[in-house]
C-alpha cells in the first residue's frame, strides 16, 4: 500500500522518481566511468562523492560541506523503503503537528547555515529556500501520506543543490576574473594564438645601431692605415701621400 501511494504521489502529482534522483540533481554523489576492474564485473559506471567546485574560498567550501552533511543526515541517511530513501526528518516527521514543526525548524536551521557563505545568501535564493521550506510543512500535515510525500519531496536536499549551483557559478566567474587578471592564453586556440602574435608585434623594438665594419675603407677586407699624428710630429713617408 505505501508503494502505491508513494508512486501516486511521486509520479502523478510531482512527476518525479527515484530514478531521476526525484526531478533534481544529486548533490552527494555523481557517476563516472568505472575502472577496469569493476568494468570486468559488467559495472559501466561507478558513484563517488561530489568535489567541492573549484574557484570557491576556504569558507564558502566549508558551508556547503557542512550543509551538504546536514542535509544528507535530515533526508537519506537511515534507511530506503520501496526505492525511497529516508533520513531523520522523515522520523521526525512522523510525529503530528509538532513533528512536522520540529522539521521545518531543523530545515531552516541548514538555511541558516547557507547564509554563512561569503557575502550571504542573495534574497532569490533565500526566498527559494524558504518556499521550499514551506511546501514541505504543508505536505507533511496530511497524515501519512503526507509523510510519504514529505519523504519524496526532500526539501533540503533541494535547498543544498539551490546553493551548490550558486555556488559554482560563483566559483566560476571568480576562475575568469583571476584568468584575466594573469592575462595567460590558450595558445591551441587559433584565436588566442593571433590575439597573442598581434600583441606581441605591436610592441615596438629596440633600436640597433650599425656596427663599424673593420674592413672600412679597404677592398676585399683589407686593413686600413692608421692615420697620421700631426701633432707628436710622426709621419709615414712609406705611404703615398693623399691629395685633398
Amino acid at each position: 500500500m505505501s508503494a502505491q501511494l508513494a508512486n501516486l504521489v511521486g509520479k502523478k502529482i510531482l512527476a518525479e522518481s527515484a530514478r531521476n534522483h526525484f526531478g533534481q540533481e544529486d548533490p552527494y554523489f555523481e557517476e563516472v566511468p568505472a575502472s577496469r576492474l569493476n568494468r570486468a564485473f559488467g559495472k559501466k559506471t561507478q558513484k563517488r562523492r561530489k568535489a567541492v567546485p573549484p574557484g570557491l574560498s576556504q569558507n564558502d567550501s566549508k558551508v556547503l560541506t557542512q550543509v551538504k552533511r546536514r542535509a544528507y543526515r535530515l533526508d537519506l541517511c537511515l534507511f530506503s523503503l520501496c526505492g525511497i530513501r529516508f533520513g531523520w526528518g522523515s522520523v521526525i516527521g512522523l510525529f503530528p503537528f509538532i513533528g512536522d514543526g520540529a522539521d521545518a525548524a531543523l530545515a531552516l536551521m541548514v538555511v541558516h547555515t547557507c547564509d554563512k557563505i561569503d557575502g550571504g545568501l542573495p534574497s532569490r535564493l533565500r526566498m527559494m529556500m524558504l518556499m521550499n521550506i514551506v511546501i514541505d510543512f504543508f505536505i507533511g500535515l496530511v497524515p501519512f501520506i503526507g509523510d510519504v510525500a514529505d519523504a519524496v519531496y526532500k526539501c533540503n536536499t533541494r535547498n543544498a543543490v539551490l546553493l551548490e549551483k550558486h555556488l559554482r557559478e560563483k566559483g566560476a566567474k571568480a576562475l575568469s576574473k583571476q584568468e584575466r587578471r594573469q592575462n595567460t592564453a590558450d595558445m591551441s586556440l587559433p584565436d588566442e594564438f593571433d590575439r597573442y602574435d598581434d600583441d606581441t608585434s605591436a610592441k615596438p623594438q629596440a633600436a640597433r645601431h650599425p656596427k663599424k665594419s673593420r674592413s672600412k675603407g679597404r677592398w676585399f677586407g683589407g686593413r686600413a692605415q692608421p692615420e697620421d699624428d700631426l701633432e707628436s710630429g710622426v709621419i709615414d713617408n712609406s705611404r703615398p701621400s693623399r691629395r685633398p
